[in-house]
């Protein structure tokens, strides 16, 4: 009787625990809704030699942590994290804009992303392999942010100590904003091409 009792008590504390998690993501992607406009403020308020410095921790690190898990659509433009959906091509220029780039970022979301690297980026290179983006990238100074453009898709590129990540809005299966790394990210491992350009603030 006594082990059954116990049995009980820890399938009833495993239901709940299950339930509190699902809870504690809902409320989690709900304050992201609410503090992303708050966080904004806080990053406009910096001065522009702050922002410079700032660039980096922006996409690498606060971009993931607010985005994260904002689903894919082709048509998705939201200006709001874990609201609606968001394409990959807004998924770049509403975040730069949001953190301050005076840019058209309607037009070049909706452009080839060779057209928003261009106008954006320095120091464009082009490869076929994706191990070569990664030793180029291995080769230049860290904390440096990328836009990367593949056959039918885009995305940030960023660089911690030796492990390069792919930050987008994934379109594989709708997943929506991740930050993969990139040798085992399945959207940029399908393109058979890649043109990176470094993005400075």
């Amino acid at each position: 009787m006594k082990n059954i009792l116990c049995f009980l008590f820890l399938i009833l504390i495993g239901c709940n625990k299950s339930e509190y998690g699902k809870n504690l993501v809902t409320e989690n992607s709900a304050a992201k809704k609410v503090y992303y406009k708050d966080f904004l403020r806080s990053v406009k308020n910096k001065s522009e030699t702050e922002k410079k410095n700032y660039f980096f921790t922006f996409i690498n690190y606060d971009v993931p942590n607010y985005w994260m898990g904002t689903p894919w659509s082709f048509n998705g433009t939201t200006r709001n994290p874990q609201q609606e959906s968001i394409a990959c091509g807004y998924f770049v220029t509403n975040t730069l804009s949001d953190f301050g780039f005076n840019i058209n970022r309607t037009y070049l979301a909706q452009r080839a992303s060779s057209v928003m690297i261009k106008k954006l980026c320095k120091d464009i290179q082009h490869f076929t392999k994706r191990q070569d983006l990664e030793h180029y990238i291995l080769k230049k100074n860290k904390n440096q942010v990328y836009i990367v453009g593949l056959d039918f898709h885009t995305g940030f590129i960023t660089r911690e100590n030796k492990d390069i990540y792919f930050i987008h809005s994934s379109y594989i299966k709708s997943k929506g904003v991740v930050k993969e790394l990139t040798a085992t990210s399945p959207a940029l491992n399908a393109s058979k091409t890649f043109m990176i350009g470094t993005l400075n603030y």
